[in-house]
């Protein structure tokens, strides 16, 4: 398959094929399935756009460290013993061992294993494990101090980092996302805190997909039919259900869909099933949201589902949970994914045991919705490698009058979201290096 689509027309890009007149929209599959694109979108796309690497509350104290993969690098997510944080490379600046062999903990101090290279929390060298050898202005000019990541901010307690140190400003490069974190970081005065656990799994498929899929409502009834099933049975007793959303484009090729559905939030959507107790604490819940940010804002919290994807690779789904999702591309088809959820930091045992029971039904290992997603994916890729069809459909509510910057469609289910998406990753593809 041609790594290189050439326009033939006004309405071909170089992977995207626009045909307003027949309602068409349609990316060439080479953007999945062929190694060289992969290669170049490295280049032109995930090092050089923001990537989320973690939140404030999973390292609250100073001295707390986390190593984590980021794309194709290993990073210390850290809080310095001043209260600082930050982003450096695991590697020692001496012979490159990686610093930190712990994938997470609390360090005055990291001591590379081989020679002995010790470090501030805040990345200074402090000596090289020996006391001779070395001139006295040796690292005078902190050539040796740990290497930090060239950009790294936060927004809503939410850390980025970009490996491009000319990327925009993180809430400039967001546009119109920003204010949506921000409304998750107001599920709580108190702030979010992690449920301890990662759910990490490997997709023998290209990492878009994921993303495609994360906010996706198309294949709800098809795909996880068993959940809906169960979800009905959950919500007997309310009536009739009335499911409403739709698809948004906040610019930059980050998107969501938002939906209305009863399936019960601990913040703050009571479901008979959860009983009385849980019932009298998400009304004080609700009750609190509505004093602190006003009935508009906390009707919104209270019964909105969002997943949303921060462009090109950063997934938060907020419904059952704040579930975060970080993607590390592999290779053209195949990535590893790792998840963790958050909830308010005052959240009652009650509530969080729900959260963790709901989180674990649908989003977990064995839930009802991840083995299905992953068997999809897999099942897209092996088609896209199976033979010559070119072209994958996102038509689903086109229309000539869509822009896919800052749009919105009044179905969830339909595809504005993953258009805006490859509208702008074919922009960078195709714009002069």
């Amino acid at each position: 398959m041609a790594a290189v689509i050439r326009p033939q027309e006004p309405n071909r890009t170089r992977f995207i094929w626009r045909d307003p007149q027949r309602g068409r929209f349609l990316v060439h599959r080479s953007a999945y399935a062929n190694a060289a694109v992969f290669e170049e979108e490295k280049r032109r796309i995930l090092r050089r756009s923001w990537v989320v690497l973690g939140h404030d509350c999973e390292i609250p104290n100073k001295g707390d460290f986390i190593v984590r993969p980021v794309l194709d690098r290993e990073l210390i997510f850290n809080r310095d013993v001043e209260g600082r944080v930050h982003a450096f490379f695991n590697t020692c600046r001496h012979r490159g061992a990686a610093v930190c062999r712990e994938p997470r903990g609390n360090h005055k101090r990291f001591v590379c294993p081989y020679h002995g290279w010790a470090y501030r929390s805040s990345g200074e060298l402090v000596n090289q494990g020996a006391t001779e050898g070395y001139d006295a202005r040796f690292n005078e000019d902190g050539f040796y101090n740990l290497g930090s990541v060239p950009r790294l901010e936060q927004r809503a307690g939410f850390w980025f980092v970009s490996f491009d140190a000319s990327v925009p400003k993180l809430d400039d490069y967001l546009e119109g996302a920003g204010p949506m974190l921000d409304e998750i970081a107001a599920h709580s005065a108190a702030g979010l805190r992690v449920v301890r656990g990662c759910h990490e799994y490997e997709i023998k498929a290209n990492y878009k997909l994921i993303c495609e899929n994360s906010y996706d409502g198309y294949h709800l009834n098809i795909t996880h039919a068993s959940y809906v099933d169960y979800m009905r049975s959950m919500v007997s007793g309310l009536g009739k259900i009335d499911i409403r959303g739709c698809a948004r484009s906040f610019g930059g090729g980050h998107a969501c869909f938002e939906v209305r559905i009863p399936t019960g939030r601990p913040v703050a959507q009571w479901l008979p099933v959860w009983g009385e107790e849980a019932r009298v604490q998400i009304e004080a819940k609700r009750a609190e949201l509505e004093a602190r940010l006003g009935p508009e804002k906390a009707e919104r919290i209270a019964n909105v589902n969002r997943n949303m994807v921060l462009f090109p690779n950063s997934i938060i789904n907020d419904q059952q949970t704040i579930l975060l999702r970080t993607v590390t591309p592999m290779a053209h088809n195949r990535m590893v994914i790792r998840a963790w959820s958050f909830g308010p930091a005052d959240e009652s045992p009650v509530l969080r045991r729900i959260r963790n029971e709901c989180t674990l039904s649908f989003l977990g290992p064995g839930g009802f919705a991840t083995p299905d997603d992953v068997e999809m994916l897999e099942l897209c890729q092996r088609g896209f490698e199976a033979g010559d069809v070119e072209w994958n459909d996102f038509s689903k509510g086109y229309h000539a009058g869509e822009r896919t910057l800052r749009d919105e469609n009044p179905r969830f289910d339909n595809e504005l979201q993953m258009r805006a998406y490859w509208s702008r990753w074919d922009e960078l593809m195709s714009a002069p290096e």
